[in-house]
């Protein structure tokens, strides 16, 4: 991701239930730790991903796809190519919270071989949700 793609960016995370804001991302983009990427479709950016790696470790902050682009195959070519980017980097694992009820992130993350790793209860908001928190090896 460039300084550039952050409106574009933005807007689109502004369609998640708990979405990251411009300047959020913007403090993301520019950490040490984090690992921003987007996903484009037609010249145009369909998603993004925000990962933060540090000590090998890379954990999924954020995966969201514009609406236009959902169940066409950009979110996994956007989590596929960032996983291979963050391995490529050092990450031997990679760590997410999902809504329980996202059954389809949840398949989403479950095809590349992210696993069940736990529940955090009540840990979302705006509704109350149980995460699953998921784990990939990456080695």
């Amino acid at each position: 991701m460039e300084p550039g793609d952050l409106p574009r960016c933005a807007a689109i995370e502004a369609t998640a239930p708990d979405p990251w804001t411009e300047p959020q991302l913007a403090e993301e983009l520019a950490s040490d730790f984090g690992r921003l990427f987007v996903a484009c479709r037609d010249g145009q950016t369909a998603g993004l991903a925000v990962f933060q790696l540090a000590a090998g470790e890379a954990s999924l902050n954020a995966l969201t796809v514009d609406p236009a682009a959902r169940r066409q195959g950009a979110g996994r070519a956007l989590l596929t190519g960032a996983l291979a980017a963050l391995r490529a980097e050092g990450a031997q694992s990679c760590f997410l919270e999902v809504r329980a009820g996202n059954a389809a992130a949840r398949a989403l993350y479950e095809s590349v071989g992210f696993a069940a790793a736990g529940v955090r209860r009540g840990f979302y908001r705006n509704p109350a949700e149980d995460a699953v928190v998921m784990a990939l090896n990456l080695d």
